[in-house]
């Protein structure tokens, strides 16, 4: 789903929640708590306003936001372009935003030593990477897109390629940067 079509077909309205708390896993505890607005770039290089789905858990009181498979939490751009752009495509979407995407790309070569502990089993069998084009090859052939390798490392790491982020953080919080 594009963010023009989210936006257009009011997709936040149809949001539910999910059967478990991801914090501290009580059953059917969540309740709706609102949304809240963020911005995110489309297709057309221009900027769409999203509205963000949230619950709260009545056993640990913490939030739960769910976030459109299209976004990278706490990202401007969408998957699509960051994808695009990693993998060496420049389409006219990408090149508007290349000073953000060039920051994407850095902070995600500068995490690599700590992803490759985490998700390098997972990736492959071969001798290590030297360098962020290898990585991304890599773990794309692993995972799938951007939108699926958020999705997968998300659910079984708590982390993005990005950084970790409390809203990942798992049932039990390790004290972690970012």
């Amino acid at each position: 789903m594009s963010a023009a079509r989210y936006v257009g077909e009011n997709f936040h309205l149809l949001v539910t929640k999910p059967g478990a708390c991801p914090h501290c896993g009580a059953q059917r505890a969540l309740e709706a708590l609102g949304y809240y607005s963020r911005n995110i770039t489309s297709s057309q290089a221009t900027v769409v306003r999203i509205c963000i789905r949230r619950f709260r858990c009545r056993g640990c009181a913490k939030t739960v936001s769910i976030l459109p498979s299209f976004a990278q939490p706490y990202r401007l751009i969408q998957n699509s372009t960051i994808d695009r752009y990693f993998s060496g495509d420049s389409p006219v979407d990408a090149l508007w935003w290349q000073p953000l995407l060039k920051q994407y790309w850095k902070r995600f070569t500068k995490r690599l030593p700590e992803l490759a502990h985490l998700i390098g089993s997972e990736v492959s069998r071969a001798p290590p990477y030297f360098n962020g084009v290898e990585w991304w090859k890599a773990i794309v052939a692993a995972f799938g897109d951007l939108e699926s390798i958020t999705t997968k490392i998300v659910g079984r790491y708590h982390v993005t390629l990005f950084g970790y982020y409390r809203c990942h953080s798992p049932i039990s919080p390790k004290s972690r940067p970012d």
